[in-house]
């Protein structure tokens, strides 16, 4: 019997030592690899910029910030050990969530079984998800389950009058409160194992609470006004049945598969946690049944109330309940296996189980459609090689990251629209108060819906600027403009005028989004810009035609159009103004080699005639190029 318990906990450890050098191997693999996703550069921000605790508590009051205080305080005495490289930042998060690891396992043992431990462990060892959220900077997801898992533990020693139990209650759930404050979902849970303790120190647990409650009071005090009028001030509404799939597909294998995939595995996990659940009960752990059901139920309606307050919403905020599910999962999973007439079935689920997590893992680690990379390091290059001593960079985002990778590279920063209520006017004003002081432009514009949603900075830039360089860098764009069309990289002067017509004063051509190009191939995109300019009032609407023409005047391909694409007509240009006229099209498949023209005029918007030049001829040739055979 000794023997037996022994190889039983011989096994145990070894199997542990397996999953937990696993786990650390699927978090230390590549962890520096993929850059920081903006949240993860505000936490970056936040400890370089500010002096010490009391600067960040100062700061988190004085923006609103919806995070508590300690993961910024630990991160700052992280990094002043150890550097801010992606990697260094990342690396709590790493260890962690190795705790967590052995912790679900414990928690498994306590509420089912062996076994349910081992594959709970198993679950968070090698869950995509877990692995995504483990080389993520912002770890206050992992200090707050670590922190609530403890409690969590300790709850029926401090229901059975056991001291230590109760200080190491109090200060873990502290710990977790200001770790992160959705672990209060948690701490909530353990009042319904109280509720079906049969026992005389249940008044042992709600004096553990109130100590909580009046460590947090302090802080409460402070933050809870700021909320009021800030982050909990901002309702929005999502549907119910919406938010539950949200949360199910995200939970299910992570924001690296595609949604298809993540509906099926959805569907999996929930139907395979109520299996689980009914299990528990039916064995006699009612009470551990009932903290394994209400710990995602009271984290969900708690997600949901706060949503309905707070717009911003993230569904790995339901993660601050995976230990439950996981630990629900693994018991609905030893069901299957122990069930003989299940024994197929249960081989499926293990090769589909283990197939979904590969895959997962493989898109997150190897694809870059999946990956946090977005080209910010490239882009950090490009700006390094071709940066000079009059540029600025513009930003129409506050992006944290953009600070983290370009904060050496280039001096001259700003951001533009400085807030998201910013005048279109107040923009363009800004730009040419810039353009005197500024040569070029670098600008990479960031979809984002609260902040200049309709993308007005780069209307205004493509406007009244000349794009001299288009680089695409994975997600992203970095494009740079030419303050002054004159000075522009590639751009050729001109000065032609139409009679009765406007001047056309500078042309400009990229291709690829690169300017000076001279010898282009089939399938190049070519983008041309016109610079127009007009001493009178022009009484009609012209069209503006572009043409490549073969050495015999040939048609190869054409843009035709009214001014910047139809939202300037002729007969609203003012005088002495300038103009920009974007005409772009692709060079075609065609068997011509050598010599090839670009050139551009005016016909009327009536009856298609054409305006002749100053001087009798009809268009104008603005670049002679070379066409490279096919």
């Amino acid at each position: 019997m000794i023997f037996t318990k022994f190889n039983i906990n011989k096994n145990i450890y070894v199997a542990m030592v397996l999953i937990i050098t696993t786990a650390f191997a699927l978090r230390i693999y590549q962890l520096g690899s993929q850059e920081l996703r903006g949240d993860e550069a505000f936490s970056w921000n936040y400890v370089v910029n500010e002096a010490g605790p009391m600067a960040i508590l100062e700061r988190i009051v004085r923006e609103g910030d919806p995070q508590p205080p300690l993961h910024y305080w630990t991160l700052q005495m992280w990094t002043r050990v150890f550097g801010d490289s992606e990697k260094m930042l990342r690396l709590p998060s790493v260890l962690f969530s190795i705790i967590v690891v052995a912790l679900v396992y414990k928690f498994g043992v306590v509420s089912v079984s062996r076994s349910t431990g081992i594959g709970a462990a198993i679950l968070t060892a090698v869950h995509p998800f877990q692995i995504w959220l483990a080389q993520d900077v912002r770890n206050m997801y992992q200090m707050a389950i670590m922190f609530v898992l403890i409690a969590t533990l300790n709850v029926p020693g401090v229901l059975r009058g056991r001291w230590r139990s109760w200080w190491i209650y109090i200060i873990s759930g502290s710990l977790a409160m200001y770790s992160h404050y959705y672990a209060l979902f948690g701490l909530l849970v353990h009042g319904i194992y109280m509720l079906g303790y049969r026992g005389q120190y249940w008044h042992r647990w709600c004096s553990a609470i109130a100590s909580i409650a009046l460590l947090l009071l302090p802080w409460a005090v402070v933050i809870l006004p700021v909320f009021s009028s800030g982050q909990l001030a901002d309702p929005s509404y999502i549907a119910i049945d919406d938010f539950l799939i949200l949360v199910a597909k995200d939970f299910a294998l992570g924001p690296v598969v595609p949604d298809g995939v993540s509906t099926w595995a959805a569907l999996i996990v929930t139907l395979l946690f109520l299996v689980g659940a009914i299990y528990i009960y039916r064995n006699g752990k009612h009470l551990w049944a009932s903290v394994l059901i209400a710990w995602p139920l009271i984290s969900l309606a708690g997600i949901y109330a706060v949503l309905l307050r707070r717009s911003t919403f993230n569904s790995f905020y339901f993660l601050m309940a995976f230990p439950a599910m996981y630990v629900t999962l693994a018991a609905s999973w030893h069901l299957v296996l122990r069930r003989v007439e299940l024994r197929r079935l249960s081989t499926v689920f293990v090769i589909v189980f283990m197939g979904l997590i590969g895959y997962g893992l493989r898109n997150y680690y190897f694809v870059p459609e999946w990956s946090k990379n977005r080209g910010l390091r490239e882009m950090a290059s490009i700006l390094k090689s071709e940066i000079n001593p009059g540029d600025i960079f513009i930003a129409n985002f506050p992006d944290p990251a953009q600070d983290y990778y370009f904060n050496d590279v280039i001096q001259h920063r700003t951001m533009l629209p400085h807030s998201p209520s910013m005048k279109s006017m107040d923009i363009t004003n800004k730009l040419k108060t810039l353009a005197k002081e500024y040569r070029r432009f670098w600008f990479v514009p960031i979809d984002a819906q609260q902040w200049d949603a309709e993308k007005t900075t780069l209307g205004i830039l493509d406007s009244q600027y000349v794009r001299e360089a288009d680089y695409v860098t994975g997600k992203l764009e970095l494009i740079r403009f030419a303050s002054n069309y004159s000075h522009a990289s590639g751009s050729s002067f001109v000065g032609r005028s139409f009679v009765l017509g406007p001047k056309l004063e500078h042309a400009h051509l990229s291709v690829n989004g690169n300017s000076g190009v001279r010898v282009i191939s089939i399938g190049d995109k070519l983008v041309i810009t016109l610079v127009w300019s007009t001493d009178d009032i022009l009484q009609n609407d012209y069209v503006v035609f572009v043409h490549l023409l073969d050495s015999a005047g040939n048609l190869l391909a054409s843009h035709d159009g009214m001014p910047a694409s139809g939202r300037r007509p002729t007969t609203t240009w003012n005088t002495n103004e300038i103009v920009l006229d974007v005409h772009e099209f692709q060079v075609p498949t065609v068997s011509v080699n050598g010599q090839v023209r670009l050139v551009t005029g005016l016909y009327t918007h009536e009856n298609s005639e054409r305006l002749n030049l100053v001087g009798g001829l009809e268009s104008i040739i603005i670049y002679d190029l070379e066409i490279e055979p096919h």
